[in-house]
């Protein structure tokens, strides 16, 4: 996976540009449920890629102090780069977001783009426990990717398990494998881990912006 990355990473955000429908309206709603602060508030980006959202965030908070978590290093060199001037305010980790330690109560906001797509019901299930436990009470986890229809869904995840069957490597993230879901999926795993809400924030039919919601601290 990591090397598949690598390879992408001089074209990605021009890949990004031609495959993704109404790039900048995605991109643009990846961002609206942060609201507007001056406040160092911290942002954690599971899969942030070469940071193609990330100037719409500083346009929300400016000030963020975001972590960036991603398998590809030519990944990482490309955000870095993009966004030399926030350097003071971006820590990179070059890791799997399914092994990096997210926490307790510890981020304002966790974001992922494009990049859960590739993991089963059972690894987002985990993995959106994980990141319920490491919000802050009343923080929002916002989740942008690729979706399908139900009928699409089901037939993405048997051709998956198929390959697995031939391959088992493939489990451990050996290869590089898309298995979208349907926004019905997502909401119903998101609510599965324990968030107070999960909607449908924006959607076009290929790709769509989930918001999840952990409760707030009682009064």
């Amino acid at each position: 996976m990591a090397e598949f990355f690598d390879r992408r990473a001089a074209s990605y955000d021009e890949h990004m540009r031609r495959s993704v429908a109404e790039f900048s309206d995605f991109y643009r709603n990846v961002a609206k449920p942060i609201r507007r602060t001056e406040e160092p508030i911290a942002i954690l980006d599971l899969g942030c890629g070469t940071g193609l959202e990330l100037a719409f965030i500083f346009e929300k908070a400016p000030n963020a102090r975001i972590t960036g978590v991603d398998l590809s290093r030519e990944m990482l060199a490309k955000l870095s780069e993009k966004h030399r001037d926030k350097g003071e305010q971006i820590t990179l980790v070059r890791a799997s977001f399914l092994d990096f330690e997210i926490g307790e109560e510890r981020w304002d906001y966790i974001v992922s783009v494009m990049a859960m797509h590739h993991l089963t019901r059972g690894e987002k299930l985990r993995l959106y426990r994980a990141i319920h436990k490491g919000l802050k009470p009343g923080g929002l986890y916002i989740e942008g990717d690729y979706v399908v229809t139900e009928e699409e869904e089901e037939e993405s995840l048997k051709r998956y398990a198929e390959f697995r069957r031939k391959y088992p490597e493939a489990a451990n993230g050996a290869y590089h494998i898309d298995i979208p879901f349907s926004p019905g999926t997502q909401v119903r795993l998101l609510l599965a881990a324990g968030f107070a809400e999960a909607e449908v924030g924006w959607n076009n039919g290929k790709a769509a912006v989930f918001v999840a919601s952990k409760c707030p601290k009682p009064a």
